[in-house]
């Protein structure tokens, strides 16, 4: 197992150690009564009800979100650009190229006053490039199987250090698509974006997958308080642009964990379908 770590302590989620879903309240310090019997139950519900109702405040109107063009386009390019790669027919190439357009029209709109709108203008100009290259093969109808026509990945905004597309969620914790690389190659797993665990933990039939090596061992601590010696191994990881070699990641639980040593030195904003890592 080689010389135990003895660099600091881990804090692990509960999800990732099976745990949630267990029935238990933890730390409440509340006592159950006894249960009403129903027709008492119902009774004390409908002298409450009213009041309940009554006192209850109507919710705030919620402020419109703001339109980020440059990201929308940013997004329908990097669609035409999947759609293209896996093209087949006529229909899609029409498709990326309408993409494309889509693309290029929302660039335009980009704000005068907006620190993206130098960059909107470049990227337009590229984008019609793309555009007229589908729009050849839509009409043409020509396209190899083997080797379709490259197309470049946008780059990511100044500022913008990953973009990472959420799967799902798991008890309010996003779910998110993580590439592990090890001596028998690279294979990309569903991962929980868990903010409250410091450390990253995969499971042990990820470390099987990817071949990684176990090159020591740590002591982590998991939600419930318990502590646990679990193995270390290096591996390389990547997600939404961004990428960390030779990482050191604990081995064990039920379900990947991401944690801060990954993602710790960036600002973090999580939409509904998106997280983004600012510089």
């Amino acid at each position: 197992m080689g010389r135990p770590l003895t660099s600091g302590w881990l804090v692990l989620s509960a999800m990732a150690w099976g745990l949630t879903g267990c029935g238990l309240a933890v730390g409440s310090g509340a006592l159950t009564g006894p249960t009403p019997e129903p027709s008492d139950q119902a009774a004390l519900s409908a002298q409450t009800a009213p009041a309940a109702a009554a006192a209850a405040p109507d919710p705030p109107a919620p402020a419109p979100p703001a339109v980020d063009t440059f990201r929308d386009a940013v997004n329908r390019a990097t669609s035409a650009v999947a759609i293209g790669q896996s093209a087949q027919s006529r229909a899609d190439w029409e498709l990326a190229a309408s993409r494309w357009q889509q693309a290029i029209a929302l660039m335009e709109q980009v704000p005068t006053d907006s620190p993206n709108r130098a960059q909107a203008q470049v990227k337009a100009q590229e984008y019609r490039q793309h555009l007229a290259a589908a729009q050849r093969r839509a009409t043409d109808n020509i396209v190899p199987a083997a080797a379709p026509e490259p197309a470049a990945v946008p780059d990511l905004p100044t500022g913008l250090a990953a973009q990472i597309p959420i799967q799902r969620r798991q008890g309010g914790t996003p779910v998110i698509g993580v590439t592990l690389g090890g001596g028998s190659g690279s294979q990309t797993f569903p991962m929980l974006f868990d903010t409250g665990a410091t450390g990253t933990l995969i499971t042990a039939d990820m470390a099987r997958a990817v071949g990684v090596t176990v090159v020591g061992e740590t002591r982590a601590r998991i939600a419930d308080g318990s502590v646990v010696t679990l193995p270390v191994g290096l591996v390389n990881i990547e997600l939404g642009g961004l990428r960390r070699e030779q990482v050191k990641v604990a081995i064990g639980g039920s379900y990947g964990l991401l944690g801060q040593d990954i993602y710790g030195q960036y600002g973090i904003a999580i939409g509904s379908h998106m997280i983004h890592l600012h510089e």
